[in-house]
């Protein structure tokens, strides 16, 4: 499978690396150079440019992939007007990450079926582990 993954940050990074190690075909764009650089030798393709911009998407090979991940957790604008521009160029199977309930509200009324919020999913991992006295399965 062939995954963009917009936002190398540390929820970016780590999805880009496993999807790597389990042979996925990863394309990693973000904005701040230092994020691209310390993965560009690690996934297939990386670039630096503005994923909120369509003009920079079509840049891309967005034809090949099979999904994009919007991965941005620090600003919901930022992360809203990405997705925008990836609906606006036809890709089909959008994930997007949600910083709170009002972002996946806005994501769902944009039409945005893939929709997590990781730190919800991992609280609720680590208290089931917790519970079950097996939080040291789960450190790193």
């Amino acid at each position: 499978m062939r995954v963009l993954i917009i936002g190398l940050g540390n929820f970016g990074k780590v999805l880009a690396t496993e999807l790597t190690d389990m042979g996925h075909d990863v394309i990693g764009i973000d904005h701040n150079e230092l994020r691209v650089e310390e993965l560009k030798d690690r996934i297939s393709l990386s670039y630096i440019l503005d994923a909120s911009e369509v003009l920079s998407l079509k840049s891309l090979p967005l034809d090949e992939i099979d999904c994009a991940v919007v991965t941005i957790g620090q600003s919901m604008d930022y992360s809203l007007r990405a997705v925008s521009a990836l609906k606006r160029l036809n890709v089909k199977r959008i994930y997007a990450r949600a910083i709170d309930d009002t972002h996946r509200s806005i994501l769902g009324a944009m039409g945005i079926t893939y929709i997590f919020i990781p730190e919800v999913y991992a609280a609720r991992v680590y208290a089931h582990n917790l519970n079950d006295n097996r939080l040291s399965d789960l450190l790193m």
